[in-house]
């Protein structure tokens, strides 16, 4: 059982611990704290991957990499661990940016973006966890966006931000 800090509307720890989706705690107002992380390659693709269709919380569309930070994590020690077990890729924690943070549900949300090459047939997928990746241009998300095929509440917050950096 994965346990989260429970953050207040401001995102600041409240020192109260909460399990993974305690649905009293949201239903108090409190959050959570998540990360994203946007990996951009030389050509200025961006690295989705699509949610197994095993997952709870929108299954079956893409999604970049991310997770929800637990007890004992900050954001940076959860991308390298988030992106190892549903990737298999090591994440260099000194060539990450932080490029905003932003409340979506009941979640606070660090967001990054990582510039580096990686190569997809080499990954091994959490079955658990994802079906596929690949590297998408911005327009390409964007057009997923508006089919419905990306996961919800993410790209709106970031694709300016995301835009100034393939630029």
């Amino acid at each position: 059982m994965e346990y989260w800090e429970v953050l207040d509307g401001e995102g600041k720890p409240t020192g109260e611990i909460m399990k993974k989706y305690d649905k009293e705690v949201f239903d108090r107002g409190f959050y959570h704290l998540g990360l994203d992380v946007w990996i951009i390659n030389s050509n200025n693709k961006i690295l989705i991957q699509k949610r197994s269709p095993l997952k709870k919380l929108e299954p079956n569309v893409w999604a970049m990499t991310g997770g929800s930070v637990i007890v004992g994590e900050n954001s940076l020690k959860t991308i390298v661990r988030e992106a190892k077990e549903e990737l298999d890729i090591d994440i260099d924690i000194n060539k990450l940016k932080l490029i905003t943070k932003f409340r979506t549900g009941n979640v606070w949300i660090d967001t990054y973006v990582l510039k580096c090459d990686y190569d997809i047939s080499k990954m091994r997928f959490c079955k658990e966890e994802v079906q596929d990746a690949k590297w998408a241009t911005w327009e390409e998300i964007d057009e997923l966006v508006k089919k419905g095929q990306f996961i919800k509440h993410r790209w709106e917050f970031v694709n300016k931000f995301i835009k100034e950096e393939i630029d």
